[in-house]
This record gives C-alpha cells, structure tokens and sequence, in this order.
C-alpha cells in the first residue's frame, strides 16, 4: 500500500479516535502511508491493538465473499493469537482490498 493508492485510508471508526493510543498508531499509519514507505507492522499494531483493548468494537466474520474468514473459522483450535479477529478489525481503519488480505 503507498500513497498513490486509489483508495487512500478510510476514515476509521469513531471510537478510535476517542481512544489516546488509537489515535497514535493511526498517526503512526498515515504518515508512513503518506511517506510511500511499508506499512505492514503499523497495519499489525493497530489491528493488534483493537483486538487487546477495544475488543467489543471487532466486527463479526464477513459473510460477502471474505476470502480468509472460511479459512480462519475452519480451524479447529479456535483463533489462538487473535489472528482472524485482527484480520476482522483491520476493515476499520484499511480499505476492503488491502484489509482482506490477511
């Protein structure tokens, strides 16, 4: 992802910014988004993030065609590490193509 993107960063959801760190990680996104750099561990942290302190904010599984979700609720231990509710969280603050990525 790099800032000549089509689809620039959505506004994420409003609790974010009601939340101090939120708001720093998002920051921390938008300017290495804006600077053209790579953007994968600052994606991770704040999805991260949702999943550990917001996790009533976490959407539900997709149920639109989701690529990954089948292959995260197919497993049988459950999501060990919160992976597929980071995956779940990164739609609310990443555009739908990037988002689903993981």
């Amino acid at each position: 992802m790099d800032a000549q993107d089509e689809d620039p960063l959505p506004p994420p959801a409003p609790f974010m910014w009601a939340c101090a760190r939120c708001t720093v990680l998002l920051r921390a996104l938008g300017g290495v988004v804006e600077a053209d750099a790579g953007c994968f561990y600052e994606q991770l942290a704040v999805a991260r993030h949702v999943v550990e302190e917001h996790p009533e904010e976490v959407p539900p599984a997709h149920t639109d065609g989701c690529e990954q979700c089948p292959h995260y609720a197919a497993r049988g231990d459950g999501d060990p590490g919160g992976h597929w509710a980071e995956h779940r969280a990164r739609g609310l603050f990443l555009p739908p193509h990037i988002a689903r990525l993981l």
